[in-house]
């Protein structure tokens, strides 16, 4: 019918096939949905590629609004604060999830996650590195050293970005939670310091709130959504903050530091890369800049 959303993958998960890929999405959606999470009813697995030439799945379509703008353009303020409030306690509600009803896989505690995670920045750092830079450098031996005591891991959405939500038609709620290709057991702080990288970088094309009022613009600072999360999750404050920051910063900077890099590769001899390519070098050194000053505690 008209009211059915198909999802295909172009790209299998790693260590796995397109099929298996796609099962696993299906049954994710469908323990999610289970669980009472915001999101449409998974209806019906295909891994057969002669259907449609790839393996899909049909889950119901939910209407609502979706925002690309972060700063949310044409609300008032208490509107604005509403759908924060909103998407921090549907983090909360993921974070809270039981993890082996999802059936990811498990991989010991969030310590791992962010070990593994860390180590694959690594290795993709160095394959698109084009020229030195001092605080990536600190950034790659400080994170692996630094890494916090296991907490207990968490569901971990791994894009949970306001632009990934979609909320209820008039109501701040959150009615569907969307892209959970990088869903993983994981650290539930990695996941909010994701969720936070609007607060502290622009990013071209995502949006941002560095220079926003947060007094008149109704949206919370980063210190009163991050409160707002831990009353959500009942927690009583954060530990190693500024590490889970390091951390995001550094996997914004990673992923700018890939896009400069092809940028660069397709640029033909002799003539500069467009602004747009060189945008993303800049801002793989103000943001490794950043990540480094909240470890480093200098001013440098």
């Amino acid at each position: 019918g008209m009211n059915t959303v198909l999802r295909k993958r172009q790209v299998a998960k790693k260590g796995s096939s397109l099929a298996e890929s796609i099962e696993r999405d299906f049954q994710l959606l469908g323990a999610l949905h289970q669980s009472g999470l915001p999101m449409g009813s998974p209806k019906l697995v295909c891994t057969d590629d002669s259907v449609i030439g790839a393996p899909f799945y049909l889950l119901d379509f939910v209407a609502g609004r979706n925002f690309r703008d972060p700063t949310l353009p044409g609300m008032d303020a208490k509107q604005r604060q509403a759908i924060y409030l909103a998407m921090a306690e549907a983090m909360a509600a993921v974070h809270a999830i039981d993890t082996a009803s999802t059936r990811l896989p498990q991989n010991g505690d969030g310590s791992d996650y962010l070990r593994r995670q860390i180590a694959a920045l690594l290795q993709q750092y160095a394959a698109n590195r084009t020229e030195d830079i001092a605080a990536m450098d600190r950034l790659l031996d400080w994170l692996p050293a630094n890494v916090p005591q296991a907490a207990k891991p968490s569901l971990m959405h791994g894009n949970f970005r306001l632009d990934n939500l979609i909320f209820h038609p008039s109501e701040p709620r959150v009615v569907a939670l969307l892209d959970w290709d990088l869903a993983s057991i994981g650290h539930p702080l990695a996941d909010l310091a994701i969720n936070c990288m609007p607060w502290r970088v622009t990013i071209p094309g995502m949006g941002s709130l560095q220079g926003v009022d947060f007094i008149d613009s109704g949206i919370p600072g980063e210190p009163d959504y991050i409160a707002a999360y831990c009353q959500a999750a009942g927690r009583d404050g954060i530990q190693h903050w500024n590490f889970f920051l390091a951390f995001a910063l550094f996997r914004v900077a990673v992923m700018a530091q890939g896009i400069f890099k092809r940028g660069s590769d397709k640029t033909p001899p002799g003539q500069a890369p467009a602004p747009a390519i060189k945008a993303y070098g800049a801002l793989v050194r103000s943001v490794a800049n950043q990540a480094w000053n909240l470890v480093d505690g200098g001013d440098d």
